[in-house]
């Protein structure tokens, strides 16, 4: 296997929109890590100010190459759940 993508999320499991997110990509059978940020406000308030982005999820989609050492080719931040459906359905 060469690269492949890879999706990481930024939650917090109160949120609606965040298990929406999580439960699209379980449906398409996509590979994801994420980060429960219910209780680490000080942090996800920090990661929102890094990009200028205000609510949760936060998405990125990652070309990952598995046979070198799990090299990240690509990182694109998408944005949330509604950036994340239009991204998978083009």
């Amino acid at each position: 296997m060469e690269s492949e993508k890879h999706y990481i999320l930024v939650t917090k499991n109160s949120c609606p929109h965040c298990q929406d997110a999580l439960t699209l990509l379980k449906e398409r059978n996509l590979k994801f890590s994420y980060t429960d940020m219910e209780n680490c406000d000080e942090a996800l308030e920090a990661t929102k100010q890094q990009l200028n982005w205000q609510t949760v999820p936060m998405v990125w989609e990652q070309e990952v190459n598995w046979s070198d050492n799990a090299k990240v080719v690509e990182n694109n931040f998408i944005g949330g759940f509604q950036e994340l459906k239009k991204h998978l359905d083009k």
